[in-house]
């Protein structure tokens, strides 16, 4: 019966020098590639003098090396020194033999090298030497390419927001049905009645059920809302240098989404549940690059490169992961140009482009970051909403007059 062909892990591979300078994603390739050969005691790896074009890493078992003088030496493979290739020096300087069974991989020389010189890693690169145009480039590339092939590390619709959807498009479903979906998360309930309770949506008596927060909020308004609260376990990562970037964008995502949906609140012509969903959802392509930028350490440890990238890389990786999401084009569109801030669209009528723009000038107010930003009533979104009525100061004393709203907003989605 013939063996089962079994590929060496990756986890393997990232201990090995010189592969553990390798980028993540060549790494996967590697591993993808390299088998895994299993030999008995006494199998004869090479001779000294030999020129064969692989380079050989013991990865269990022990392994003999006899050089030209007829001293031995030993190398086990949970040591320091198997760590390194197997006498590297080409021709060899020495046989070796299998002093027990072993398992051994063989990469041939001229893919390692490639690799290398490729990755531009054979020696440690300093975050001033890192070339930020061939990260961005390999780091996209690999993005897309995971997408077409269905592969991409996309932030996954949380579980409870696609049945959610899926019962609402049900048209033979109705309310008891979605209360019933939503009521087998009561975290998810308690957001959905305090909503349907709040400065937001705040009709006569107090809703203290979830059939009757759907019911005052409406089927659609119910959907986007438990999208937008299912949203926050998205906003993760592993990685500790990542962790505190990952609070940072929710902090901002939830302060951008509360001032949006109380921007549509106060704005003819926009939905309040539509207006917070854009804004929670303006910067979901940076998700997937920091889960990418995993791979990258030299990528994460350069700020500066990182946030240049990121901007560049958002929005449309945004519009990838909306698209798997099938979400609208104009949500869609939110991703794209969040931060377009000289966008013109439709001179004649204002979107949700439009109003997460404001929101997120509006939530800089105050910051460093305003400095670099273009006045409030300089861009084009100012002008065509409500906002565009008044003065930029009038625009910023009715956020003002309504900070309690955007707090309990804000309360509501950080939960």
């Amino acid at each position: 019966m013939p063996q089962e062909t079994k590929f060496v892990d990756k986890a393997i591979l990232r201990k090995l020098y010189p592969l553990t300078n390798l980028l993540a994603d060549d790494l996967d390739d590697l591993a993808k590639k390299t088998q895994v050969e299993n030999l008995p005691a006494g199998s004869l790896l090479y001779t000294q003098g030999a020129t064969d074009p692989h380079t050989i890493y013991l990865i269990a078992g022990s392994v003999e090396l006899r050089d030209r003088d007829e001293q031995t030496s030993k190398i086990d493979a949970d040591s320091a020194t198997a760590r390194r290739p197997l006498s590297p020096q080409k021709p060899r300087n020495a046989t070796a033999t299998a002093l027990t069974d072993i398992a051994i991989i063989r990469i041939e020389d001229k893919l390692l090298e490639l690799m290398i010189n490729t990755s531009n890693l054979a020696q440690p690169v300093k975050p001033q030497t890192l070339d930020p145009n061939v990260i961005e480039e390999r780091l996209f590339g690999r993005l897309y390419q995971d997408y077409l092939e269905d592969n991409m590390l996309l932030p996954s619709m949380p579980d409870i927001a696609l049945r959610v959807r899926n019962a609402i498009d049900d048209q033979s479903r109705g309310v008891e049905d979605i209360a019933k979906i939503v009521q087998a998360d009561p975290a998810l309930t308690a957001r959905l009645v305090q909503v349907a309770n709040s400065p937001l949506y705040r009709g006569q008596g107090q809703i203290n059920s979830c059939r009757n927060a759907i019911t005052r909020l409406g089927l659609k308004q119910t959907r986007n809302l438990v999208y937008s609260f299912a949203m926050k376990q998205l906003f993760r990562s592993t990685l500790p240098a990542l962790r505190q970037r990952m609070i940072q964008l929710w902090q901002h995502t939830t302060s951008v989404a509360a001032i949006s949906a109380v921007l549509a609140q106060r704005t003819p012509g926009f939905e309040v549940d539509r207006g917070l969903l854009a804004g929670l959802i303006h910067d979901i392509g940076v998700l997937p690059i920091m889960a990418y930028a995993e791979r990258y350490p030299q990528l994460v440890n350069d700020a500066e490169v990182f946030d240049n990238i990121v901007a560049r890389l958002r929005g449309q990786i945004g519009a990838l992961v909306l698209r798997r999401w099938e979400f609208d084009d104009e949500l869609i569109n939110v991703a794209l140009e969040a931060e377009a801030w000289n966008r013109t669209g439709d001179p004649d009528k204002a979107d949700y482009v439009d109003l997460v723009i404001m929101a997120q000038l509006h939530s800089y107010i105050g910051t460093s970051r305003m400095s670099k930003l273009p006045a409030i009533d300089q861009v084009p979104a100012f002008k065509k909403l409500a906002l565009g009525k008044l003065s930029p100061r009038m625009s910023v004393q009715i956020l003002e007059d309504s900070r309690e709203d955007i707090a309990e907003v804000e309360k509501l989605l950080l939960g």
